[in-house]
């Protein structure tokens, strides 16, 4: 396999995954951000603190996916470079 294949696939992958990591994140801040019906002031400050922290886990995933997002491009970009780098094949 040669490495600009190798490049591209990797690429890809990384993109793939920074669009799937903060799924999980943001369903748990819709989950929780849901008010209760008739809360006490105890479930409102637990519930507020559960939100805070579901956003901060979303913020963190969200820096993580723009990372990978930033070397899966670099990757595919490395394996374009490659591959127009790459002398044309001779035929027989």
């Amino acid at each position: 396999m040669s490495r600009s294949r190798v490049a591209m696939s990797v690429g890809v992958l990384l993109l793939l995954a920074s669009c799937l990591l903060p799924c999980l994140p943001l369903l748990q801040v819709a989950g929780t951000s849901l008010p209760y019906q008739d809360p006490t002031p105890e479930m409102l400050q637990q519930h507020a603190a559960n939100v805070a922290a579901a956003e901060r886990r979303l913020a963190v995933c969200a820096v993580v996916a723009a990372a990978l997002a930033l070397l899966g491009l670099a990757a595919l970009v490395l394996a374009y470079v490659w591959r127009r780098r790459r002398p044309p094949a001779m035929s027989v």
